[in-house]
């Protein structure tokens, strides 16, 4: 992938950050470490220690056990060795008694160390990803875990490795349910390639952010599906992806669980009477799809997405997974793409991501720290995976994403607050995103990878299936 060359000067200053941090962490192991005294966790599901909610296709990736030795800190394993010497992704299975509030675990091997936040009060089996340790594992390296906050349990654990040889040189479709999803999501996977990043709604629905400059609702959500839409467009040319390949559908932000339930229903804007996607299309500079007045309705939402399988001819297709993603838009974003799918007879790899998960903290901890699987809300809510996809996100890379997120509307303050920041009693957000540490994507998103789970064309299809059955089922009349 080129690289910009405004982050060339950034070299220095990378090195200099590890050379600190390096010292740092020589000083720390330097001083002997007493063990934490971490008490059992709030075990809320009532589940064993040893329940994990992840299944994995047969075949779909190397299993390994290792034995782990506990240690002061921790524990160490020795890699073991495996017939995929080719990995690109691979997943550590552990037990968690995690008790406090910023649970983590360091992994390190040869001269590396990557560090994974964990859920508060993680209890049960968690994976850790050790993707970023890739070149220093070898059959017979050591391999140590530092805990902090939490107690890893458990002789034994589960090693898998993925080799999904990945072709991201052919051309990749980003379904994004808002603006701003596909940054989230994808700005490190699709920077610099053959991108295409289709965004299902404009985005206007949500907080009033621009109450101060206008105080009419639908005026109001009109301004801001606007503003969000062209941030759709313009934005992912700061990963390289020209205008003419981004396109806003401009569907009603809040209204794809509606529409589907009545594909032929106009469905109205959420706050107020229009019902025309024509005013957020307007947004856009490229020839995907017509930008005249076309009614907001499900079979439209389904026709649009064929057309753009058509003429983009993706060989990877990235969208939300709708079992572990807690948005509707998100979930049934992916649903109209599979049925796209019955209109368009070609073979393509689907990796799914999750914007919104762990009541919208996960991933974990700071910024630029590895994420991993996130955990689930509901216990005995078992998931299937084919594979899984660790895309790492190199330092260069992570400030480009930063900008790219910081970039949009939604995910920053407000004229109004920007402009009143300092005044006492001044009207501020503090009950929304993006004003709590907790929620904000700036700290969420900007990761050392980004995390996929990688399904072929009958995987995404019968799993979309079993979701509309389970979503039948929940919202059935008792």
């Amino acid at each position: 992938m080129a690289s910009d060359r405004r982050f060339g000067n950034h070299n220095a200053m990378h090195v200099s950050l590890a050379l600190v941090g390096l010292l740092a962490r020589a000083s720390v192991a330097a001083q002997p470490q007493p063990p934490l005294d971490v008490p059992p966790a709030i075990n809320s599901h009532n589940v064993s220690v040893t329940y994990d909610p992840y299944q994995f296709a047969t075949g779909s990736n190397v299993e390994q056990h290792v034995r782990l030795t506990g240690t002061p800190e921790g524990a160490r394993f020795t890699w073991p060795k495996v017939s995929a010497t080719k990995w690109d992704t691979g997943l550590l299975a552990v037990q968690s008694w995690g008790a406090e509030s910023q649970p983590w675990v360091e992994v390190s091997a040869g001269s590396v160390t990557i560090r994974q936040f964990l859920d508060p009060n993680a209890f049960g089996i968690r994976w850790l990803n050790l993707s970023g340790l890739r070149t220093q594992l070898a059959g017979g390296a050591e391999v140590t875990l530092r805990a902090h906050a939490v107690t890893l349990g458990g002789d034994d654990a589960t090693l898998r490795l993925f080799q999904n040889q990945l072709d991201l040189d052919k051309p990749l479709l980003i379904i994004a349910p808002h603006p701003d999803d596909a940054e989230i999501a994808a700005f490190g996977l699709y920077a610099g390639r053959r991108s295409t990043i289709v965004t299902v709604t404009a985005g206007n629905a949500g907080v009033m952010n621009y109450r101060a400059q206008v105080a009419d609702p639908p005026e109001h959500y009109r301004l801001k599906g606007y503003l969000r839409a062209v941030d759709s467009v313009v934005v992912p040319w700061q990963g390289g992806i020209p205008p003419e390949r981004a396109y806003n559908l401009g569907y009603f932000d809040g209204r794809l669980d509606a529409m589907y339930a009545d594909p032929s229903l106009t469905v109205p804007e959420v706050y107020g009477p229009n019902t025309d996607v024509a005013p957020y299309r307007r947004a856009n500079l490229g020839s995907l799809l017509p930008n005249g007045s076309r009614t907001n309705t499900w079979s439209h939402l389904v026709e649009d997405i064929v057309t753009v399988l058509r003429k983009v001819n993706p060989a990877i297709i990235v969208m939300p997974d709708p079992r572990l993603d807690s948005h509707l838009d998100h979930e049934y974003a992916t649903v109209a793409v599979v049925q796209a799918l019955e209109q368009w007879n070609r073979d393509a790899t689907f990796l799914l991501y999750t914007n919104h998960a762990g009541a919208d903290h996960y991933p974990f901890g700071p910024a630029g720290n590895v994420t991993s699987l996130p955990p689930l809300a509901t216990a005995g809510a078992d998931i299937m995976l084919q594979k899984v996809f660790s895309y790492e996100t190199n330092p260069e890379l992570q400030i480009r994403k930063l900008f790219a997120l910081e970039s949009m509307h939604d995910l920053r303050l407000s004229p109004e607050e920007q402009s009143t920041c300092d005044v006492p009693n001044a009207r501020h957000r503090t009950d929304d995103y993006p004003r709590t540490y907790e929620e904000d994507y700036l700290r969420r998103a900007v990761r050392a990878n980004e995390i996929f789970y990688v399904f072929d064309r009958a995987g995404v299809q019968q799993l979309v299936r079993r979701f509309l059955e389970s979503a039948a089922k929940n919202h059935a009349p008792q």
